[in-house]
């Protein structure tokens, strides 16, 4: 007698793959602000976040078994520069391009403002060099989950 129920989708950790999202987020959100950059609204980095988790679950659903260490940080690296992205867009209160965040690309027009409303100025290596660290140290939390994840259960007993 043959069974009616559809075989279930193996899961290969997907709570923990979930919380990747929002690690590469505050990791991201710390080297931004750390280079100089400005922080944004809770509710844009918790939307962030919750997409970078989802993104993540969607990767480790489609992935082969075991990704290997490159594909791992590339994904990460990916991550954060899309997380710079947002971090300098979203941090504008308006749809106006982003002043001194053109990349060499040639000075935005002049614009009258007051001293209050100018951007805080930041080094575009330092932060580059930071957000990599991030994409660097989330790659590899993620690559080593079950002894993080060890590690943090150990900490949370004593």
């Amino acid at each position: 007698m043959e069974s009616t129920q559809s075989a279930v989708p193996r899961t290969r950790g997907s709570a923990l793959t979930s919380l990747a999202g929002p690690l590469a987020t505050a990791l991201g959100l710390a080297a931004h602000v750390a280079g100089g950059g400005a922080a944004l609204a809770v509710v844009i980095i918790v939307a962030l976040a919750a997409l970078l988790g989802l993104g993540a679950v969607l990767l480790e659903r489609l992935a082969p078994p075991q990704l290997p260490g490159w594909a791992v940080l590339a994904a990460s690296a990916v991550a954060q520069q899309l997380l710079h992205l947002a971090f300098s867009a979203f941090s504008t209160a308006s749809a106006v391009p982003l002043p001194g965040h053109d990349h060499g690309a040639g000075s935005a027009p002049d614009v009258p403002s007051s001293a209050a409303a100018a951007p805080a100025a930041h080094s575009l290596h330092l932060m580059l060099y930071l957000h990599a660290a991030a994409a660097l140290g989330a790659a590899a939390v993620v690559a080593q989950w079950s002894r993080v994840s060890a590690w943090v259960r150990a900490r949370i007993r004593t």
